[in-house]
């Protein structure tokens, strides 16, 4: 194997190490946003149940 050839291998080794980082440091950011906004909602509807009991005419 050449020195160039070694170049390239580590060179595309390095890329799909930085791709895998950079999809599991999404997939964290995603799940956190939806349990944060999930558990916002819970509270917001517990402080303000007359906003979403049910009404009777």
């Amino acid at each position: 194997m050449t020195v160039d050839e070694k170049n390239y291998q580590t060179q595309k080794n390095m890329k799909s190490i930085y791709k895998k980082i950079i999809f599991i440091i999404s997939a964290i950011a995603l799940f956190t946003v939806i349990v944060v906004v999930v558990k916002y909602s819970l509270s917001y509807i517990e402080n303000n149940p007359e906003k979403y009991l049910p009404t009777q005419k």
